[in-house]
């Protein structure tokens, strides 16, 4: 059962779109997961990012991160960047 919904923006999907089946894979089971819970932010993978980027959070997935966008009132998580751990922010 989804308790958030999630929306990847245009240029999180055309990076999501380059990577190998496998890490594709590894993605969504992991977007799905955050998907189900009731507080996607305590995740035990997903951290606070801070600088710039504060307000947002990324989701550690293998060597990957996800970074998103919550709006908690609207329980929707807003993927607006995949990049590779260490180029990522």
């Amino acid at each position: 059962m989804k308790n958030w919904k999630i929306e990847v923006k245009p240029t999180a999907e055309k990076y999501y779109l380059k990577l190998d089946k496998k890490a594709r894979t590894r993605m969504k089971e992991a977007l799905r997961e955050l998907e189900s819970v009731d507080a996607p932010l305590l995740h035990p993978n997903v951290r606070a990012l801070t600088g710039k980027l504060q307000g947002d959070f990324r989701l550690r997935v293998g060597k990957w991160r996800i970074l998103f966008t919550p709006y908690i009132e609207k329980k929707i998580i807003y993927v607006f960047a995949i990049v590779p751990q260490g180029g990522a922010y």
